[in-house]
C-alpha cells in the first residue's frame, strides 16, 4: 500500500466548490455536484464544513438526494445535524433513510429528539424501528436491514417482477441483486437472483427455480454472521427468527464494518489498548481519550514486570555476590545487579507504548482516516498523549521501585541515596523513553507511506530494534550520570 494508492481519488469534490454553492444558494450548482460526484465523496467533503453550511447544502437538494448523502456521513455528524432539524424538511429527510440507518441515528440522539423523530414516523415504520432497537449491539438483529422485498413461492416470475417494482416505488425497499423466497407463513425457503427472475418465462413459478440459501438468526453474534457470510458467494444474507421466518437481511456493507471492528479489536488487544475506542475515527478522538485507552495496560505491565525484576535480581545476586563483607566492591556489584534487573522491565513498557502508537496510526492509515495534511496533527496528538502517559508511568515506577527496595532493605542501608538515585534515574529515563518510543512508533508508518512502502511490512521489526537501543542507551546514560555525580 503506497501513498498514491491510499490517497488517490479521481472523483473528489473540493470544499471550495461546496462553499461557493452554499454562499450563493445555488440550487442548480448543488444538484449538479450530486450528479457529478459519488454521494460518499460528497459526504466526506461535507464533513469538513461547519454545521450551518452542511444544513444549507442539504437544503439545496431534493429530499431523497439529501438523505442519500446524509446516510454516508459519520455518525457524530449525522447526530449533530439531526439535533438541528427543527422543520418538517429535516424529519422528512430522516424518514427517507433505511430503517437500520435511522436506528443508528436514533441510538445516539438525546431522548427528547429521538421521541420527536419517532412521533413523525408512521406507525408501521415505528414498529420496525422499535424492533431493531430491541436487539443488543453484538447481535445480528442490530445491523440487519428490514426494508426488503420478499417473494412468495406461489408467484410467477411476472408477478415477482411487478412486486419488486411496486415495493421499491411505494415503500422504498432496498434494491438488491438477490431476492428471498418465502412460504405463505413467511418462512424462508430459498433465494433467486434478479437475472433468474427477469430471463425466466413470465409464467414460470418461483417455487420451481429458487435455490437453497444459508441464513443467520437475529440473536446470533455478528462475528459468527460475518464468518457465514464469508463462506457464501452472495452480497446479502437472509436473517430469520427462531421459527425460521424471514425478518431481514445483512449486506456486504454491514459485514465489512463487522470484520473491520473485529480486526481492530484483535489488534488493540495485542497492543493492550481499550476496545472502547474501536468505533472512533482516529482524527476525531481527543488526545486524552487516547491516553485513557492505553494507560491501564501500560501501568499493569510495569507493575507486574516487577516479577521479572525479582527473578533477574535474585539470580544475579546469588551468582555474583559471594562476599559477606560489605566492602565497596560488593556494593558496586550489588547496585549493578539491581540496575541490570530493572532494564528489561522498562524495556517492556517502552516497547508496548511504541507498539500502541504504531498500531493506532497504521490502522487509521489503512482505513483512510488520516490524510497527508493530518500527519503533523497526528504526531502532535500522539506526543501529547505520550507525555501524560510518561508522567503517570514515571510516578508508578518511583512508587514501585521504592516499595521494592524498601522490601529488600536497600533503602534502609548506608547507601540508600544511591538507590534513590537509581529510582529517580530510571524513572526519568522511562519518561523520556516513553515519549521517544511513541514519537517513533507514530512516525514510522507515516515515513514508510511517504517512501511509498507498505507500513505493515517492517514497522514492528524496526520498531523493536530502535526502541531496544533507545531504552538501554537513555537508561544507562541518565542513571549512570546521576550515580557518578553522587560518587
Amino acid at each position: 500500500m503506497t501513498e498514491d494508492q491510499i490517497y488517490e481519488s479521481p472523483l473528489e469534490v473540493g470544499t471550495d466548490e461546496l462553499k461557493k454553492v452554499i454562499a450563493t444558494l445555488n440550487v442548480n450548482g448543488a444538484r449538479e455536484i450530486v450528479e457529478t460526484y459519488p454521494d460518499a465523496d460528497i459526504a466526506s467533503s461535507l464533513e469538513s464544513l461547519e454545521l450551518n453550511e452542511q444544513l444549507i447544502f442539504l437544503r439545496l437538494l431534493t429530499t431523497s438526494s439529501a438523505a442519500s448523502i446524509y446516510s454516508y456521513l459519520d455518525e457524530d455528524v449525522q447526530v449533530e445535524l439531526a439535533k438541528s432539524f427543527t422543520e418538517d424538511w429535516g424529519m422528512k429527510l430522516l424518514q427517507e433513510l433505511q430503517s437500520d440507518e435511522l436506528v443508528d441515528v436514533l441510538d445516539e440522539l438525546p431522548s427528547n429528539v429521538a421521541s420527536k423523530v419517532l412521533a413523525y414516523t408512521s406507525a408501521e415504520k415505528r414498529n420496525e424501528l422499535n424492533k431493531l432497537l430491541s436487539y443488543n449491539d453484538d447481535e445480528v438483529g442490530s445491523i440487519m436491514s428490514i426494508d426488503i422485498s420478499s417473494l412468495p413461492s406461489s408467484y410467477t416470475c411476472e408477478q415477482a417482477l411487478n412486486k419488486i417494482r411496486r415495493d421499491y416505488k411505494k415503500n422504498q425497499k432496498e434494491l438488491v441483486h438477490y431476492y428471498f423466497v418465502v412460504s405463505e407463513t413467511n418462512k424462508l425457503l430459498g433465494v433467486l437472483t434478479l437475472e433468474e427472475i427477469t430471463f425466466a418465462e413470465p409464467s414460470e413459478k418461483i417455487e420451481d427455480i429458487y435455490s437453497p440459501v444459508a441464513f443467520v438468526h437475529t440473536s446470533e453474534k455478528k462475528e459468527n454472521a460475518a464468518k457465514v457470510f464469508s463462506e457464501q458467494d452472495m452480497s446479502v444474507l437472509p436473517v430469520v427468527n427462531h421459527e425460521k421466518r424471514l425478518i431481514g437481511m445483512i449486506t456486504s456493507d454491514d459485514v465489512i464494518d463487522v470484520i473491520q471492528d473485529e480486526v481492530t479489536e484483535d489488534l488493540y488487544k495485542i497492543a493492550g489498548i481499550s476496545n472502547k475506542v474501536i468505533e472512533n475515527d482516529y482524527m476525531k478522538m481527543p488526545w486524552y481519550k487516547i491516553a485513557q485507552s492505553r494507560i491501564l495496560w501500560l501501568s499493569l505491565l510495569l507493575i507486574f514486570s516487577t516479577i521479572t525484576q525479582i527473578i533477574i535480581h535474585w539470580a544475579l545476586h546469588s551468582t555474583y555476590i559471594t562476599q559477606k563483607a560489605a566492602d565497596s566492591a560488593s556494593f558496586a556489584t550489588s547496585l549493578t545487579v539491581a540496575f541490570a534487573a530493572i532494564i528489561p522491565v522498562l524495556n517492556n513498557s517502552v516497547k508496548n507504548m511504541g507498539l500502541q502508537s504504531n498500531i493506532s496510526i497504521s490502522r487509521a492509515i489503512a482505513l483512510d482516516e488520516i490524510d497527508k495534511k493530518d500527519f503533523t496533527k497526528v504526531v502532535l496528538k500522539e506526543l501529547l498523549a505520550a507525555t501524560v502517559l510518561a508522567i503517570v508511568l514515571a510516578v508508578v515506577n518511583v512508587a514501585r521501585l521504592s516499595a521494592y527496595f524498601a522490601a529488600t532493605k536497600d533503602l534502609l542501608s548506608d547507601e540508600k541515596f544511591k538507590y534513590l538515585a537509581l529510582i529517580i534515574g530510571t524513572s526519568v529515563a522511562l519518561f523520556i523513553s516513553i515519549i521517544l518510543s511513541s514519537l517513533f512508533g507514530s512516525l514510522l508508518p507515516i515515513l514508510l507511506i511517504k517512501a511509498k512502502k507498505d507500513p505493515s511490512s517492517a514497522s514492528v521489526i524496526l520498531l523493536n530494534l530502535v526502541i531496544d537501543f533507545i531504552t538501554v542507551l537513555i537508561t544507562f546514560g541518565i542513571t549512570y550520570g546521576i550515580l557518578v555525580s553522587l560518587s
